[in-house]
């Protein structure tokens, strides 16, 4: 069995001293022994814990979520490590989309290569794709079959430039719009204004999913409001409650003022 002094662990790791005497002083992570005249030692056992807790650390969680994973079972320590893999793998990979298209992007300016107006915005539409499935699209396959979110998909990859650049706009325009409406306070859920932000969204929602329905828009939004993904991603762009708005916006106009969505 290898045995480390603290000052051996300590450049072993690149973990200093001090940091390895505070994980000590919190339980995360004990020495194998201690000599009486205070020394500390590590085995083979500490050292494999120390790298799991530089791991954890670099995931980005704090010291005590690392003590409660590392104090549960292997199994526990083992899933939370794939997971953070997998994140890591996702992360990498849409980085690497990003790198491509901004490679093909500055080979354009320097008149290596042309792109058409397709090419051009294949990258963007991937990742709202990509954004969007991690978002709902298990729900979605649950709810529709997997081959209707496949069709759906595949509807997006295929759209036109020019449908794709007017999503946008309307998003953005949805977005001030209920930026507009929390100001208001209580906002009129019968407004023109109200209207119209609801009417931007279904048109959204409309061609990213082939299978709308009054019901699957009412469904999306219990959804927003229940999933913090969801009500993360309007409040920050348009204001606290923004979320709570859309949700109250789509239960209004598509049960109790129908003729509003024909």
């Amino acid at each position: 069995m290898m045995k480390y002094s603290i000052s051996t662990l300590a450049k072993l790791s690149g973990v200093s001293s001090r940091t390895l005497r505070y994980y000590d002083e919190i339980g995360l992570l004990k020495p194998a022994a201690v000599s009486e005249n205070g020394y500390r030692f590590y085995g083979t056992q500490e050292a494999d814990r120390l790298q799991q807790i530089l791991y954890f650390k670099a995931f980005g969680l704090p010291l005590e979520t690392i003590t409660s994973i590392l104090d549960s079972s292997e199994t526990q320590i083992h899933h939370t490590l794939q997971y953070h893999y997998q994140q890591l793998a996702q992360q990498r990979q849409a980085l690497d989309a990003l790198l491509a298209a901004l490679a093909d992007t500055l080979a354009t300016y320097e008149g290596e290569k042309e792109m058409n107006d397709q090419e051009k915005f294949a990258y963007f539409k991937e990742h709202t794709l990509a954004e969007n499935d991690t978002l709902y699209g298990e729900e979605a396959r649950k709810t529709y079959g997997a081959q209707t979110v496949a069709d759906s998909q595949k509807k997006w990859q295929e759209m036109p430039q020019t449908v794709f650049a007017q999503l946008s706009a309307d998003e953005e325009s949805l977005m001030r719009l209920l930026k507009e409406l929390l100001q208001e306070n209580p906002a009129d859920l019968s407004s023109e204004k109200a209207q119209t932000a609801f009417t931007k969204h279904k048109q959204w929602l409309s061609q990213a999913a082939p299978f709308y329905t009054p019901d699957y828009h009412r469904g999306l939004g219990e959804m927003y409001v229940s999933d913090p993904r969801f009500t993360a991603y309007y409040d920050q762009r348009a204001g606290t409650g923004a979320t709570l708005l859309l949700k109250q916006l789509i239960d209004y106009y598509t049960r109790t003022n129908s003729s509003a969505t024909k």
